[in-house]
């Protein structure tokens, strides 16, 4: 399938500074080198100049072709030097993005062969050129979508979303699994401001116009794909089918009392910290019992809401005059305030202990007892009290497992609806359009689960807008006449972007470019515009075999090309004159045909460079990469060719020395073949 665009004519711009001089390359003789590249042509540009007699030198001299084509900045660091360039033409000249790419001279000028560098120089800027004169230009479209959205969950973060949403004119659909509304008070507030308590909440909420409440209720099928999301609920009322732009994971904690875990049975003395924080709220603080001792982080690993609710609870009981143990081992202070609120409440009369070692808590006839050994006074302590509160385990909703199979949506270890992955925090999931706040993607406190609410409204401002959303239009291509429908882009596409009618059909909404489909394809029949298989090839033509070892690097641009970028700034490395980086979408894009092309091209090794275990932006598409390097390395091995020179690796987007490490290990394999 050919999706490139005929060769473009191409304009090249040398920023040149004294760098250039004293790396040995003369600034016009390396500009006409340039210049010998077919259809182009060349302006030096002095970045000492004042910045608008830059941008007029460069206005004019674009200013002479009919229609704007593609542009590669050649500099030391484009980005700085080149900044006001690079506003001129995105900004007020129209440019369109794929048109343009940076080519940092760094690799090339501080090389330690001086006379190679202006041959390093020039391949680099043969091989921007090999892609961007066949760009494709995307361009933005609008598409119709909902302005409805889907808030599954009644917890405070799900009402709070669902309200403030409302509040901005979107129809909400606001469904539970549970009966009514009954969010969690996780956090006690003795000033707690009335919109912000639960049950005005939950008023504001019954009361809104463009709320709509749906519980208990079922997701029984969910369909389309983002922006317009078809979703099928089952409620005693009867099946509710709607649809909706966007949806927000918001489900409860379930809060599990277990006594059991500190060797506890049911006593009326022994109370969670729940129902501790139920007599508070009550106001039944002068009926509770004098002396209370909260137990926290005793029966293994703790969260700091624990903790911040235990500390909240001894304020309220000390303030009234009551005794307050707080005996704790595991318990985190991480939390914000917690060290603040630990040593005021010390202040106030608490008596904290930090034991290495669940106390034994005795039920007798006059109360409880609870004895143990206290490791700076280094004796058996007993504390005679009149109630123990418990933390409780927080676990994720148990219908979290359904809802994230239903949705599509990865559910982490915990079982709560977001993937252990950092290019998902603070709030999104695998699939543009569905977010996870509050309780949805794990324990937190109601700061925390504002802020969630708050990137998510912004999320879904900026997604549905009026009810039209912005998308590329064109970026991925399905050849039709080669697709034959074995759907296995539709089960590998992490985003949810593929359906199909008798062919497969790619949401430009949804999609976010990472080039799995296209690499998984069998047929072939996709295409990742300004990615293509013709780019690649034509990246490789441009290889000049006289500069050696030969290193070819594919990597990911979220990760492996931040750190190479990095890397680039190091003093102390040196990469090989040969070494050609090539940026991905994602390193799930790397085809087996890329990886051996290479060698026909000149490679002496091969690297893959990907994402860390479970941090892959696209979910798994640093396990594509893996499987595929594997793939190649047992044909290498066939052909009679060592496999080691393909190498994978992961790595992250902060860690430039990891990247060196890899060359470094592929260097060696090298060597130790020639040997």
């Amino acid at each position: 399938m050919n999706v490139g665009c005929p060769l473009k004519p191409l304009n090249v711009l040398v920023m040149h500074g004294p760098e250039l001089a004293v790396a040995g390359l003369d600034p016009r003789d390396f500009s006409l080198a340039v210049a010998g590249l077919p259809n182009c042509r060349v302006l030096l540009v002095d970045p000492a100049l004042p910045r608008d007699q830059q941008e007029d030198r460069v206005r004019v001299f674009l200013s002479q072709e009919q229609e704007m084509n593609p542009v590669i900045l050649v500099a030391k660091d484009p980005e700085h030097r080149g900044a006001g360039v690079v506003r001129l033409l995105l900004a007020e000249l129209r440019l369109n993005p794929e048109f343009l790419a940076l080519v940092d001279l760094t690799a090339a000028l501080e090389h330690p062969e001086r006379r190679s560098r202006t041959a390093k120089g020039l391949e680099m800027i043969r091989l921007a050129a090999a892609q961007v004169t066949r760009a494709w230009p995307i361009i933005r479209q609008d598409i119709s979508v909902s302005r409805q959205v889907l808030v599954w969950g009644d917890s405070y973060a799900g009402l709070k979303a669902a309200w403030e949403l409302a509040e901005l004119g979107y129809a909400v659909l606001l469904a539970s699994p549970r009966p009514g509304l009954h969010p969690l008070a996780l956090e006690y507030s003795r000033e707690a401001n009335p919109p912000e308590s639960s049950a005005q909440l939950v008023r504001q909420v019954q009361e809104h116009g463009l709320i709509r409440t749906l519980s208990p209720a079922q997701i029984t099928d969910f369909g389309g794909v983002t922006g317009n999301f078809t979703l099928r609920l089952d409620t005693p009322q009867g099946r509710v089918t709607e649809q909706v732009g966007a949806v927000v994971l918001a489900p409860e904690l379930e809060m599990a009392a277990d006594p059991d875990r500190y060797g506890l049975s049911d006593h009326p003395a022994v109370v969670s910290q729940t129902r501790l924080e139920e007599l508070l709220a009550a106001e039944l603080v002068q009926e509770t019992p004098k002396t209370v001792a909260i137990l926290v982080g005793l029966a293994g690993e703790s969260h700091p809401l624990a903790l911040s609710r235990a500390l909240g609870a001894a304020a309220r009981l000390l303030a009234a005059g009551h005794r307050v143990y707080l005996l704790v081992e595991n318990a985190k202070v991480a939390g914000p305030g917690l060290e603040q609120a630990m040593r005021t409440n010390q202040d106030g009369g608490m008596v904290l202990f930090k034991l290495r070692e669940r106390p034994r808590v005795i039920l007798t006839g006059e109360g409880p007892v609870v004895e143990f050994f206290e490791p700076t006074m280094r004796e058996e302590l007993s504390l005679p009290v009149d109630l123990v509160a418990c933390e409780e385990r927080y676990l994720a909703a148990p219908d979290n497992a359904r809802a994230a199979e239903m949705l599509g949506v990865p559910i982490n270890s915990q079982g709560f609806l977001q993937a252990d992955n950092v290019h998902h925090v603070p709030v999104a999931t695998g699939r543009r359009g569905i977010y996870a706040v509050g309780p949805g993607r794990g324990i937190m406190g109601l700061a925390e689960a504002d802020a969630d609410v708050a990137a998510a409204v912004l999320e879904i401002q900026n997604l549905l807008g009026q009810g039209t959303a912005l998308a590329p239009q064109g970026r991925a291509v399905v050849d039709r006449g080669r697709c034959v429908l074995c759907l296995t882009c539709h089960r590998l596409c992490p985003h949810g972007a593929i359906t199909w009618d008798n062919r497969a059909i790619i949401n430009e909404l949804a999609c976010q470019g990472c080039g799995i489909c296209a690499s998984q394809c069998p047929n072939e029949a996709i295409q990742i515009r300004n990615f293509t298989d013709e780019q690649m090839a034509a990246v490789m033509w441009a290889f000049n075999p006289q500069l050696t070892p030969r290193i070819v690097a594919f990597m990911c641009r979220n990760s492996a090309w931040e750190a190479y970028q990095s890397a680039l700034k190091l003093h102390h490395a040196s990469l090989p004159l040969g070494f050609t980086p090539i940026q991905m979408p994602c390193a799930g894009k790397v085809d087996v045909d890329y990886l051996l092309r290479a060698f026909t091209h000149g490679a002496d090794g091969v690297l893959v460079l990907a994402c860390h275990p479970d941090n892959c932006k696209s979910s798994h598409g640093n396990l594509c990469a893996e499987w595929r390097t594997e793939r190649a390395q047992e044909l290498l091995a066939e052909a009679g060719i060592d496999p080691g020179r393909v190498l994978f690796a992961s790595l992250a987007a902060n860690a430039p020395q990891d990247f060196l490490d890899a060359v470094d290990h592929l260097l060696s394999n090298l060597s130790l073949q020639a040997a």
